[in-house]
């Protein structure tokens, strides 16, 4: 049962100015939501929210980062770069493979790839299905479950990842002193959520792609990312804008289906690919001046002080 925060996650402020009242346009979760900003520090976040147990329920069967897709064309993907229409996330370099969690790793097609390259992976998951599709099919070392809930050893990871999960999260706080605990000395984080501070969400407002409400009980800014990182003892190294043409196309869609109930998917604008490649150009454009939709932030731990 959702309830509601008293006090602001990121700076413990108790007063909330109301963005939206918004509805799931992607998925046909029911529902009104209520989405807040932080007068103080400007976290943005569902007001009431939902524990993480009650947002698994939420998911449908066929969310993209539960299905099998560990194989890829290559072709394709080389037309896609050559077009400036692929987007891939931008993993922090590391002179040899060390060992890697990825939390929120789906049916784990990043732990597939990085044990190719000789990584030991693990990963975390907290759909049972998603989480047993990786185990069985590829043999894959997934942890059903949040990361509290898997008890890793302290210092036991070279690189803890959290790449589009994180905003799904209900307890960053929580979540972030785990990673703290279990990373390395000088280990590394990286952190890839919307960014509730770009162009096209300033725009679209609850229209916006990304808002994803109710499965977003959070959407980060570069500041408010980088200010939770900082009281975590982390320290931030890059900074990456690095979005896809759903923030401006599948934004624009949702507006035109915001009066007759259509999801997000459903509309001649995101089922056109001259318009995604044509989207994907200008949203590259947008990145570079710094205000695209979606944000990678890579750091460091930094050892507590005894």
């Amino acid at each position: 049962m959702s309830k509601p925060l008293r006090f602001c996650p990121l700076c413990e402020a108790t007063s909330f100015k109301e963005l939206y009242i918004a509805r799931d346009r992607h998925y046909g979760i029911p529902g009104s939501y209520r989405v807040v900003r932080c007068a103080d520090c400007s976290l943005t976040f569902l007001n009431p929210t939902f524990s993480d147990q009650e947002l698994a329920g939420l998911y449908p069967h066929d969310y993209y980062a539960y299905q099998d897709n560990f194989r890829t064309n290559r072709w394709k993907q080389l037309v896609k770069r050559l077009l400036g229409y692929s987007v891939g996330t931008k993993e922090p370099h590391f002179e040899t493979a060390g060992t890697v969690l990825d939390v929120g790793c789906g049916s784990g097609w990043f732990l597939d790839a990085m044990r190719g390259r000789g990584w030991i992976a693990y990963g975390v998951e907290i759909s049972e299905s998603a989480a047993k599709l990786g185990q069985e099919s590829r043999g894959l070392q997934i942890f059903q479950g949040t990361i509290r809930d898997a008890d890793f050893p302290s210092e036991f990871f070279d690189y803890v990842r959290s790449n589009h999960s994180f905003e799904h999260m209900s307890c960053p706080n929580d979540t972030l002193n785990e990673i703290q605990r279990i990373l390395k000395p000088r280990g590394k984080l990286l952190i890839g959520v919307p960014n509730v501070d770009s162009l096209n969400a300033r725009v679209f407002k609850q229209h916006w792609w990304y808002l994803g409400a109710p499965v977003h009980p959070f959407n980060y800014s570069v500041k408010t990312l980088s200010r939770m990182l900082a009281k975590h003892n982390f320290r931030v190294e890059r900074v990456s804008f690095n979005s896809d043409y759903f923030g401006l196309l599948g934004s624009f869609q949702i507006w035109l289906n915001s009066g007759n109930g259509k999801k997000s998917m459903e509309g001649s604008l995101v089922g056109s690919h001259l318009l995604r490649l044509i989207s994907q150009w200008v949203t590259n454009l947008v990145d570079l001046v710094g205000s695209g939709d979606e944000v990678e932030i890579t750091a460091t731990k930094v050892q507590r002080l005894a």
